[in-house]
């Protein structure tokens, strides 16, 4: 009984930190482009016409497009959880597994980044034509570089339940061999 509730807190703190994860992803993608904000999600959030500074505004949307990756993320490497001894461990070792996941796709966006800046450096718009990319930019590489951390951190945070799993078993392993 007290692993159940374990895990369902698990699935709690999941979309906590995947909003926060979110927060602090949109500060850099607003780093990189404040175009990706002020012509595309500002508007797709319905965030564009407000007194809310811009910053502030970029972490609302990180917060809203992100918390509900918490949920496949707490469900699934939280029910994994389940293969720890107690429920104390089983709660460490789960928000251990989390933290990599978090540095997993955060480390998967940056990569994203760096890959979407090698193939911005000449940039060509017939290669983007499958793009949202607005007639007004003022920096479209940035723009583009933007989109492709955005859509790298999200392929990042989906794989990265396969390694917050693999953290889960390796630590379930290492502990059976560690006990006499």
């Amino acid at each position: 009984m007290k692993k159940l509730i374990v895990y369902l807190s698990l699935i709690f703190v999941a979309i906590g930190v995947a909003g926060v994860y979110g927060i602090l992803h949109n500060q850099i993608s607003y780093t990189v482009s404040p175009e990706y904000f002020t012509v595309f999600k500002f508007e797709q959030f319905r965030l564009e016409d407000t007194a809310i500074p811009e910053r502030i505004r970029a972490s609302m949307v990180g917060f809203y497009a992100s918390w509900w990756m918490g949920i496949p993320i707490g469900i699934l490497s939280g029910a994994i959880g389940f293969i720890q001894r107690g429920y104390r461990r089983m709660f460490v070792v789960s928000v251990q597994a989390m933290a990599l996941a978090v540095a997993f796709t955060l480390v998967f966006g940056l990569l994203g980044l760096l890959y979407g800046y090698i193939q911005t450096s000449s940039l060509n718009a017939a290669d983007y034509r499958d793009w949202f990319i607005p007639a007004s930019l003022q920096d479209p590489r940035r723009f583009l570089c933007a989109g492709y951390l955005h859509n790298s951190a999200y392929l990042g945070g989906v794989l990265s339940i396969p390694v917050a799993w693999a953290y889960q078993i390796y630590i379930r392993i290492k502990d059976r061999q560690d006990t006499p």
